[in-house]
C-alpha cells in the first residue's frame, strides 16, 4: 500500500469508527485521534513480533480494526464478543491488557527484557497519552529505563499537556527533522564520513557530540533528554508521513527513544473534535436496572453526591474535595465551578490523591476524595499507611461500584468492600437508594463525627424504583416483607446490601407464587455493623429455615463471609442444637467479563430468578 493509499485509508477507517462505535457504544473521540498513529505503527513495525503496547486500552480500535478482528468489531464491548480494551486472550497482537492508565512504560519494559532473556531483540513499543504523565508509575517506569534498552515511546498528545519547546530555533529544528530527506542526509553523511581512513570515525563522534550539545542547549529544559531518552519530535500525529518518518527514525535508534505526536481527539468527526470530552465514550442506550427494563433515571447517584457535597461545603468552609482527572465522571463540575479554591484535581495518580487527602485531614481540612471503585484499588496501602493509621477524617466517595457493564472486568467495582473491611478505623456505607446515600453522606461530613476514613460506596446509575419503595428510610439495618405476611411464616430470609436490593426484593416476589415466603433484610452501614438491630431483626423471623447471603462483589474476603463468621462465632446459626441453613451468593474467584448489566448479573447467577431457584433448591 502507497502512503497515498493509506492516507484514503485513514479515512476510511474514520467513518468506519464513526458508524459502528455510535452503534455499539464505546471510547470514540480518542480513537479517531490515534488513527495514523496505529496505521503508521503497523507499516513500521513488525508486530507481534514488535510489542505494541497501548496504555489504558480503550484508545486501541484501529489496532483491533487492523490486526484481523474488523469481522468482529459489531461485537465490540458486548457479552461474549470483543473488549473494548487491549486484551491478551483475545489476539496476539495484544502482548499486554490494560484498563488502567499509566502501565504501558512498566510492562514495555518488562517485556523488552524477558524478551532479551530469550534471545530475543525486538522494540517494544509504548503507545501513551499525555494525560497518562500525570500517573506516577510513568516516573517509576522512566527511572527505570537504560541507555541500552530498545523501547520507543509514542506519546499520543492531544492536549498538550507536555508543553512544545519554545523558540525559532526549537521549531525550525522540530519542523526540518520531520521531513524523509533530514534523516536520509543525515544517516549518509555519517557513512561518508566514517569511511575515511585514520581521521573518519573520530570525526563523526565529533560531529554527534557538537549536534547533540546544540540539541541540548535548545531543547535544555526537555525531560527526556535529560533523562538520556532520545527526543524526537514534535510533529503531526494526524498526518502520516510526519509520523512514519519519526516511527522509522525510532525504530532505527537502538536506545529508549520518545516519538511525540500531537493529534487532535476526535479528528474527521466535528461533534466529537468540538466537544471531545462529550464524545470520550458514547453509550449505546441508557442504563437498565439489573432486574428490570425501566430506563435509568436522571437524577443518578453521582449526581446525587454532587448536590450533596456541594451544600455540604455552603455550611463548612474547611470541606475540600479531591478527585483524580474525573471531574465531571464523579460528578463534581457543578462543585468545581462554585468552589474553584476548594476543588483539587491531582491528575491519574491515585496514590498521590489519597495521602494528598491525608495531608490536607492533617491540616484540619475535611477531604472528600472522589473516585471510581476500580481506580482506589491503587490506593490501599495510603488509605491503611496514611488516612486509618494516623486516626485522619475523611471521606472517600467511590463511584461505579459493583458491576459496571460493557467496560468489563477491569472496571467492575466488586473488590473494595473486601479491600477496606480489614482496615482500622473506617466506615462504610454501601447505600441501595439515593436517601440512604444523602444519609450517609451527611453523616459522614457532618463535623461532630468521630475522626474516622468515611467510605461511601454506590452504583453507576439511578435507584430501583422499586427498592426505594420497600426501603423509604435511612436505616443501618432494615428489613421488608409484603403488608400483610405474618413473620412466623418466613421460611428464608435474605440479607444484602447496596443495589443488589433489587434482585432479593425480585427473587422474594418470585419465590411468593411459588408459596415460599422470604424476608429481606437490607444493611446500609457495612462497618461497623450494629449486631444488636440485626440480631433483632432476625429475631422477627426466629421461624425461618435459611439465611441467604447476596452480594455483588467477591465472596472471598467479602461482607457475607465476615456476617457469616461473625454468626458462627455468637452462636447465632444455631436453633435448638441444629443449625439453620446458609449459603452465601457472590462473585467466586471469577473474573466477570464485559456486557450489559443484565447479561452480566445472569452469568453471575445474581438476577432475582437465580436467586429464587437457588433459595428453591435450598429449603429442598
Amino acid at each position: 500500500m502507497t502512503l497515498s493509499e493509506a492516507v484514503s485509508y485513514c479515512g476510511e477507517i474514520r467513518e468506519y469508527l464513526t458508524e459502528h462505535v455510535t452503534d455499539t457504544g464505546g471510547h470514540l473521540a480518542s480513537n479517531l485521534g490515534i488513527v495514523e498513529i496505529s496505521v503508521g505503527i503497523m507499516r513500521v513495525f513488525d508486530p507481534p513480533r514488535d510489542r505494541i503496547i497501548y496504555d489504558t486500552g480503550h484508545q486501541s480500535y484501529v489496532h483491533k480494526l487492523l490486526t484481523g478482528r474488523a469481522d468482529a468489531f459489531p461485537t465490540l464491548r458486548t457479552f461474549g464478543g470483543l473488549s473494548g480494551f487491549t486484551k491478551r486472550s483475545e489476539s496476539p497482537y495484544d502482548p499486554f491488557g490494560a484498563g488502567h492508565c499509566s502501565t504501558s512504560l512498566s510492562a514495555a519494559l518488562g517485556m523488552l527484557r524477558g524478551g532479551k532473556m530469550r534471545g530475543d531483540d525486538h522494540a517494544a513499543v509504548a503507545v501513551i497519552g499525555d494525560g497518562a504523565f500525570s500517573g506516577g508509575l510513568v516516573y517509576e517506569a522512566l527511572n527505570n529505563i537504560k541507555k541500552t534498552d530498545r523501547i520507543i515511546i509514542v506519546l499520543n498528545d492531544n492536549e498538550m499537556s507536555i508543553s512544545r519547546n519554545v523558540g525559532l530555533m526549537a521549531g525550525y529544528l522540530n519542523k526540518i527533522r520531520t521531513t524523509d530527506n533530514y534523516y536520509k542526509i543525515k544517516h549518509k553523511s555519517e557513512r561518508i564520513i566514517s569511511s575515511v581512513p585514520l581521521i573518519g570515525e573520530p570525526s563523526a563522534k565529533m560531529i554527534r557530540r557538537v549536534k547533540n550539545d546544540l540539541k541540548m542547549l535548545i531543547l535544555k529544559n526537555n525531560l527526556f533528554e535529560q533523562l538520556g531518552i532520545y527526543y524526537l519530535g514534535p510533529a503531526d500525529g494526524n498526518d502520516l508521513r510526519s509520523t512514519e518518518t519519526l516511527l522509522r527514525e525510532a525504530k532505527r535508534i537502538k536506545g529508549p527513544v520518545i516519538v511525540h505526536l500531537c493529534t487532535k481527539k476526535g479528528k474527521g468527526f466535528s461533534p466529537a473534535e468540538n466537544d471531545p470530552g462529550q464524545y470520550h465514550s458514547v453509550k449505546k442506550y441508557a442504563e437498565c436496572t439489573p432486574c428490570g427494563d425501566k430506563p435509568e433515571k436522571k437524577y443518578t447517584f453521582t449526581a446525587n453526591f454532587g448536590r450533596t457535597v456541594t451544600k455540604a461545603a455552603k455550611e463548612n468552609d474547611n470541606l475540600a474535595v479531591i478527585t483524580a482527572a474525573m471531574c465531571d465522571g464523579v460528578g463534581l463540575s457543578a462543585f468545581a465551578k462554585k468552589f474553584p479554591d476548594r476543588m483539587f484535581d491531582v491528575g491519574i495518580a491515585e496514590e498521590h490523591g489519597m495521602t494528598y487527602a491525608a495531608g490536607m485531614a492533617a491540616s484540619g481540612a475535611l477531604p472528600v476524595f472522589a473516585l471510581y471503585s476500580t481506580f482506589f484499588q491503587r490506593a490501599f496501602d495510603q488509605l491503611f499507611h496514611d488516612m486509618a493509621l494516623q486516626e485522619l477524617k475523611g471521606v472517600i466517595a467511590l463511584d461505579r461500584c459493583g458491576l459496571v457493564g460493557e467496560d468489563g472486568p477491569t472496571h467492575h467495582g466488586i473488590l473494595d468492600v473486601s479491600i477496606t473491611l480489614g482496615v482500622p478505623n473506617t466506615v462504610i456505607y454501601s447505600p441501595a437508594t439515593l436517601c440512604e446515600q444523602r444519609y450517609a453522606l451527611e453523616t459522614a461530613l457532618d463535623p461532630e463525627s468521630p475522626d474516622k476514613v468515611y467510605i461511601v460506596r454506590y452504583p453507576k446509575g439511578g435507584e430501583d424504583a422499586f427498592t426505594a419503595e420497600c426501603f423509604p428510610n435511612a436505616d443501618n439495618v432494615s428489613y421488608f416483607i409484603p403488608e400483610g405476611t405474618d413473620p412466623k411464616s418466613v421460611r428464608c430470609v435474605i440479607i444484602t446490601y447496596g443495589r443488589i436490593t433489587s434482585s432479593a426484593l425480585e427473587a422474594q416476589k418470585l419465590l411468593a407464587e411459588s408459596g415460599i415466603c422470604a424476608a429481606v433484610v437490607k444493611i446500609l452501614r457495612l462497618k461497623p455493623l450494629d449486631m444488636d438491630e440485626l440480631y433483632r431483626v432476625l429475631g422477627v423471623f426466629a421461624n425461618g429455615e435459611a439465611y441467604y447471603f447476596l452480594e455483588e462483589g467477591t465472596a472471598n474476603g467479602g461482607f457475607s463471609q465476615y456476617l457469616v463468621s461473625t454468626l458462627a462465632t455468637d452462636g447465632k446459626l444455631y436453633r435448638k442444637r441444629k443449625m439453620i441453613k446458609t449459603k452465601i451468593n457472590a462473585i467466586f474467584d471469577t473474573i466477570v467479563p464485559h456486557g450489559d448489566l443484565k447479561t452480566l448479573f445472569r452469568f453471575c447467577s445474581l438476577d432475582g430468578e437465580s436467586v429464587a431457584r437457588d433459595i428453591t433448591e435450598l429449603l429442598s
